[in-house]
C-alpha cells in the first residue's frame, strides 16, 4: 500500500558553480536566473528517495529491519530531475524528464502496514486512524528558461529569470485512504476504511485488477505545462549571495481515461488466512470506472544565503512543498579556480551530501547510512557543462 511507483527509483542530479544553472536541494528546484550567458551544451539529472519509516529498500516490500516513525505525519519522498540541451545568452533550450511523488502517512497508518505485512500481530485495544495519501507523476517534455541581470547600484546585481516547460504524461497515481481499524485479538480486526486508487499503470484488461465499464478497454494520456521562476541577490564586495526559486509556481497536468478503484474495506468482505491472520477480498466492494484528472502541480520552494569565509563558502538552505520544510546546512571549499568541494546535512532525514565540483562537471552522493541496505535515504547527482 506504500509502494510509490513499481521500482525503487534513483537518479541524479547537477551542482554545478555557481554561474551556471542548477538544480537545487532534496526537490530538485531548478533556478532559471542561473543560466549562464555563455554558449555552450549541458547535461543534468539529479534525485532525492528518502521516507521517515524504513530503509528505501523495504519500503515497497515487507517493512523489515529498523522501524522509526514519527509521531506526526511520516513522509516517503522521490524528486528526479534530468535535462540535456543548449545555452546561449541566458537562454537554455532542453530535453526534460520529471519523477516525482509525495506520500503522507499517519502513524496508525504506518504502524498498521507494518504489522500487516509481517504478520506481527496487531496492538490488542488499539483503533488505528486511518490517514494515508499519495500524489505522484512522472512526464517528459521540453524546458525553455531565460535569465536576466539588473544592477541595483553600488556593490548589488540581480539576477532573475523565468522558465516553461511542456509536460507529457508517462504516468500518475493518486491514492489516499481514510477510516479506521479496531483491534479484536492480535489476528483479528474490524475495519471500516476506503481506499480510492487512480492509477495509470492499472492493467485494465485484468478483472481482477480492474472491472472495466461495459468492457471499454481504455489507455490514459496527459500532458501539462509548468512555469518556473527565481532570482540571485549578489553583493560583489562581501560575497553574499541569496536565492529564492519556485518550480511549479503555476503548473498542471490533464489526465485523460485515468482508471480508478475505490474499495470499501468492511467486516462483511474478511476472511482468515491458514495462519489465522484477518484478510480482506477488495473485488467484493471495488467500484471501477475512467476518469479525467485535472492535477495541479505543488509550488516547490528553495531558498538559501551564501557567505564567504575565506577559501569556505557556508550556506543555509531550506526547501518546501506542501507545508513541509527540509532544511540543510553546507559548507563549501574552494580549492582552486577550477575546483569545489561541497559538504552538506539535510536535517530531515538526516542525511550528509558530498560533491565534487569543476567547471566542466559535478557529482556527488547523499545519504544517511553507508550501508545502502539500510538507508532511509539517499541520492546522486552528476552533470557536465560544455562551452563552444
Amino acid at each position: 500500500m506504500m509502494k510509490i511507483f513499481g521500482k525503487s527509483t534513483l537518479a541524479a542530479g547537477l551542482a554545478l558553480l555557481p554561474v551556471l544553472a542548477c538544480a537545487e536541494g532534496l526537490l530538485a528546484v531548478d533556478n532559471p536566473a542561473n543560466n549562464g550567458t555563455g554558449r555552450g551544451a549541458y547535461a543534468s539529472v539529479q534525485a532525492f528517495e528518502g521516507n521517515d519509516q524504513v530503509a528505501v529498500r523495504q519500503y515497497g516490500g515487507d517493512w523489515q529491519g529498523d522501524y522509526s516513525p514519527r509521531n506526526g505525519a511520516n513522509l516517503g519522498l522521490l524528486a528526479a530531475r534530468a535535462e540535456t540541451g543548449a545555452q546561449w545568452q541566458g537562454y537554455r533550450l532542453g530535453a526534460l524528464y520529471r519523477a516525482e511523488a509525495l506520500v503522507e502517512a499517519s502513524r496508525d497508518a504506518s504502524d498498521l502496514v507494518r504489522q500487516y505485512k509481517q504478520s506481527s500481530g496487531y496492538d490488542v485495544g488499539r483503533t488505528y486512524q486511518l490517514d494515508y495519501r499519495l500524489k505522484g507523476f512522472e512526464a517528459d517534455g521540453a524546458h525553455l528558461s531565460k535569465s536576466f541581470q539588473s544592477a541595483l547600484g553600488g556593490d548589488w546585481r540581480l539576477d532573475w529569470g523565468l522558465g516553461l516547460s511542456y509536460l507529457r504524461g508517462q504516468r500518475v497515481r493518486v491514492e489516499t485512504v481514510s477510516g479506521q481499524v479496531a483491534t479484536l485479538n492480535t489476528k483479528d480486526f474490524n475495519a471500516n476504511a476506503t481506499l480510492e486508487d487512480s492509477d495509470s499503470k492499472i492493467d485494465v484488461t485484468n478483472m481482477a485488477k480492474f472491472n472495466a465499464p461495459f468492457g471499454r478497454l481504455a489507455s490514459p494520456s496527459g500532458q501539462g505545462y509548468a512555469l518556473d521562476a527565481g532570482l540571485v541577490l549578489r553583493n560583489s564586495e562581501s560575497g553574499l549571495r541569496a536565492e529564492l526559486a519556485v518550480a511549479d509556481l503555476a503548473g498542471r497536468m490533464a489526465w485523460k481515461d485515468l482508471p480508478a478503484n475505490v474499495v470499501n474495506y468492511s467486516t462483511a468482505t474478511k476472511y482468515y488466512d491458514a495462519d489465522g491472520f484477518v484478510q480482506f477480498n477488495p473485488t467484493a466492494t471495488r467500484v471501477s470506472s475512467y476518469r479525467d484528472l485535472t492535477q495541479t502541480l505543488d509550488p516547490k520552494v528553495w531558498m538559501a544565503v551564501a557567505y564567504p569565509l575565506g577559501n569556505f563558502e557556508v550556506q543555509g538552505a531550506t526547501s518546501f512543498t506542501r507545508g513541509y520544510w527540509f532544511p540543510q546546512a553546507g559548507v563549501t571549499v574552494h580549492l582552486d579556480p577550477s575546483w569545489q568541494v561541497k559538504a552538506d546535512y539535510d536535517f530531515r532525514f538526516k542525511t550528509v551530501g558530498l560533491d565534487l565540483r569543476h567547471r566542466w562537471f559535478s557529482i556527488g552522493l547523499r545519504a544517511d547510512s553507508t550501508e545502502v541496505s539500510s538507508a532511509k535515504a539517499y541520492g546522486l547527482n552528476a552533470g557536465v557543462n560544455i562551452s563552444f
